[in-house]
């Protein structure tokens, strides 16, 4: 991971010895063992391009671009008219100081009047050097042969005098220098040996040791754009001092492919690849290799896997390695548990250094390693491949490798928001608040790459931070969370609201009565036990008419609510005298959040206050049958209506006060269905399949609907939807499905839009519909429980959430 520190560092900031050629004259005057040199063709256009660039321009006054500039503030004054160089060197452990060397011309310096300057001059060994007090701060110049130096430490002045006259450079350093591209605005030139002590100044809390060894010498073209930092050029190695760069030597690029098998939401990742193992690493011996092109490291969900891609699923290791014991199943690809701690361990330094190889799966000609705290990660990540729902197939991904070669030997990614915390505590304390505060959202990936060119001792060399605002597709669908839980979801998940972010999350319950509250970044906010399954929806009210929600919901033994933290809020939780048999019913008769909770336990009602005290004026204490669904309220026009279904086919429809408001002319034989109102009658539908209207006076109107015994019927006041068997029919307009157990079927109206949405849960197929019968662009999706379907985050698309496999919990965006 600590690599990936080279590729920030560069985008987001700044032997056998010959004679020096003519075009790099300067570099005679350049400080030996320069952590870091830019050479800047154009000053002033350099100056420009970054006051230019979108993302630079973001911050306002940040501190280590202040600190920068304070350091550097007497090249504010400095006009060059031809190449300049800015070298950074250590003196002393952690303390650097800089050297500017450009040609001499009559108005190079122009200091500010308003400046406070004093000078000095200095004779060493001969020649003269000024010293310079400006605003505080001392540099020190000297000038020879018309080329002038300017630095922050007498000392580098010094050296400068004492060796520019007989200066030599190095053979690494001449051959990258010959590739300079001089109409690119700047380039980088640095030794990683010398450049690890820069990082880490920079970087306190990285490890960044394995920079000291990665090359020889690297050459860096750098090019500014409004919405683009990125750079290309050379960086060669050598094999007597053993170069990390150095194992790629002998190897032919290949195509990365392994995005296949990373969701989108990773953190970073490294991939190597080549056209033979033996070449790569040729002092292992390992013939379960000998079909591996590519290996990888990355990163989500705070684990870190490693992944192979084979040249296709038929080899060796597969042979053997899907022998191991199998320790579970995950969308009908097995888990495999590895004895061996031996396995491929060292089989890809100096790139890939952590290996946990204890657990893997296979998905064709890829394998995937991780440790047993990743399990629930691994689970995840085999979801999203079996939807192609992983990075490969996301549109920013693949606007972004357009920027790159086609094949690559080394190739690294960041998530930018997802690597931002990670860099920025990596950073010094006083810096780490602003890094973490930036906006890099149009900025979604940073990428280095190396390309080797077979037989020779250097690789090319790319990088790029670049503007991508490329949205997905319209009509189609992506995966935008996969949650694992710790035990099968027994509840369908459903959206609440966050009073505080105004946005939405995600509540479910499992198997064992843990209840989960899940953010829209996948987040557990928290978990909470109750004492038993969760009846029906779970509601939200507001308790102390202040705007804060709280989470209400019965269980057969108790009636919850809770504040947004998952705690109890008192007096509640309510016990029942016996057992609930019906979801809480929660009334809120004028919108004045005076609640009134509605509690059935078999045949008998009880109405209570947000105090929880027995409502006086309602007289409907329950029946001699049981009651076969919550109760509802309805307003119609200025009226309020409470409806009540008894199993023996009696139905209520009370006033506010529990007295009978519409009297019925006759019993109804219901289905499962429940009450609704639709064409401003009381309607629902009957067991034979017929739709049950009441009006005013108790009269009935009886339709058939192209149903029979067993079906299903949901309506708006305008739209009625049912389903029998296959077909579902929303209005006038039916829709065959395949035969299979199928969720009742959901009507959403959002937007003045409906939406109506029905799951296959033997073959796990959610469908959604419009309200003429056509399917959305992009359903069906995998799914095995009825969705909620709402904005869930802070974008103006819709999400579905849906129970996955088992445990996991799958939220969609509709593009």
């Amino acid at each position: 991971m600590q690599r990936i520190f080279i590729l920030l560092l560069i985008i987001l900031s700044i032997g056998c010895e010959t004679e020096i050629p003519k075009r790099s004259s300067l570099l005679a005057y350049a400080p030996l063992h320069a952590s870091a040199i830019i050479q800047i063709q154009n000053f002033e256009s350099f100056r420009s391009e970054l006051k230019n660039n979108q993302l630079l321009k973001s911050f306002r006054k940040p501190a280590f671009k202040t600190d920068f500039n304070a350091f550097v503030e007497y090249l504010q004054y400095v006009k060059p008219m031809s190449k300049s160089l800015l070298c950074f060197n250590e003196l002393g452990k952690n303390s650097f100081e800089y050297t500017f060397i450009t040609k001499m011309h009559p108005d190079l310096i122009a200091l500010d009047s308003l400046a406070k300057v004093s000078t000095e001059k200095i004779t060493y060994e001969g020649n003269t050097i000024t010293k310079t007090t400006l605003n505080n701060r001392v540099n020190y110049t000297f000038i020879a042969d018309s080329i002038f130096v300017n630095s922050s430490s007498e000392l580098l002045i010094e050296n400068c005098i004492r060796s520019y006259k007989k200066a030599t450079v190095s053979e690494a350093m001449k051959k990258v220098y010959a590739t300079i591209d001089e109409t690119k605005s700047a380039t980088i030139l640095a030794n990683p040996k010398y450049l690890q002590p820069l990082l880490k100044k920079l970087f306190p809390n990285a490890t960044t040791n394995i920079v000291s060894n990665f090359g020889a010498q690297a050459a860096l073209d750098v090019s500014i754009l409004p919405d683009e930092l990125s750079f290309t050029g050379i960086i060669t190695a050598n094999d007597s001092l053993d170069h990390s760069l150095s194992s790629l030597k002998n190897t032919i690029p290949r195509a990365s492919k392994i995005a296949k098998v990373i969701p989108p939401f990773f953190e970073h990742f490294t991939a190597v690849t080549f056209d033979a193992y033996e070449k790569f690493h040729p002092a292992t011996k390992n013939s379960l290799l000998d079909a591996l092109e590519e290996v990888a490291t990355f990163s989500f969900n705070g684990t870190t896997f490693t992944g192979f891609r084979f040249i296709s699923s038929s080899n060796e290791a597969f042979t053997q390695l899907q022998t191991k014991p199998e320790i579970s199943t995950v969308r009908n690809s097995k888990i495999h548990k590895n004895e061996d701690d031996t396995l491929f361990k060292d089989h890809f330094t100096p790139f890939i250094n952590q290996f946990d190889n204890r657990h893997f799966v296979i998905l064709d000609e890829y394998m995937v390693f991780c440790e047993p705290d990743g399990l629930r990660s691994l689970a995840m990540l085999i979801g999203m491949y079996k939807d192609k729902q992983t990075l490969f197939y996301k549109e920013n991904y693949i606007e972004t490798i357009k920027n790159l070669s086609d094949e690559s030997s080394l190739l690294m990614m960041v998530n930018t928001e997802k690597f931002k915390k990670t860099f920025a505590e990596s950073a010094p304390k006083k810096y780490q608040k602003e890094i973490a505060s930036m906006n890099l959202e149009e900025y979604p990936f940073a990428t280095l790459q190396f390309t080797n060119e077979k037989g020779s001792n250097y690789a090319h060399v790319h990088g790029i931070l670049k503007r991508n605002t490329v949205k997905p597709s319209e009509n189609t669908i992506s995966q935008l969370l996969n949650v694992v839980l710790d035990n099968p979801a027994v509840s369908n998940p459903q959206f609440v609201k966050n009073h505080v972010t105004k946005r939405k999350e995600i509540i479910v319950q499992d198997d064992q009565n843990m209840l989960y509250l899940i953010s829209t970044a996948g987040k557990v906010l928290w978990k909470k036990e109750v004492d038993g399954r969760i009846l029906g929806k779970i509601s939200q009210v507001d308790l102390y008419k202040n705007g804060r929600l709280q989470l209400a919901f019965t269980t057969p033994q108790s009636f919850y609510v809770l504040d947004r933290n998952g705690n109890d809020v008192q007096p509640y939780p309510r016990k029942a005298k016996k057992s609930y048999t019906q979801p809480v019913a929660i009334f809120d008769y004028d919108k004045s959040r005076n609640y009134r909770f509605v509690f059935t336990e078999g045949n008998k009602v009880d109405m209570r206050d947000k105090k929880l005290n027995k409502v006086a004026g309602f007289k409907f204490s329950g029946s001699e049958n049981d009651f076969i669904n919550p109760p509802q309220h309805f307003r119609v026009q200025t009226k309020d209506y409470i409806t009540f279904q008894e199993s023996n086919g009696k139905l209520h429809i009370l006033s506010r006060t529990g007295k009978p408001r519409i009297t019925p002319k006759k019993n109804i034989q219901f289905s499962d269905n429940t009450m609704y109102i639709h064409n401003n009658l009381f309607t629902t539908s009957d067991r034979d399949g017929n739709l049950i209207q009441i009006d005013s006076k108790g009269q009935f109107q009886t339709t058939k609907l192209p149903v029979e015994a067993n079906h299903d019927v949901v309506m708006t006041t305008k739209t009625l939807v049912s389903f029998f068997e296959n077909k579902l029919r929303i209005k006038d307009k039916t829709v065959e499905l395949d035969f299979g157990s199928y969720s009742k079927p959901k009507l959403f109206l959002i937007r003045n839009k409906i939406y109506v949405s029905i799951t296959d849960k033997d073959a796990r197929k959610v469908y959604l519909f419009d309200s003429n019968a056509k399917p959305i662009a992009g359903f069906p999706v995998f799914g095995s429980s009825a969705i909620d379907l709402d904005n869930f985050d802070k974008d103006t698309q819709l999400e579905a959430v849906t129970k996955g496999e088992n445990n996991t919990i799958l939220v969609y965006k509709l593009n």
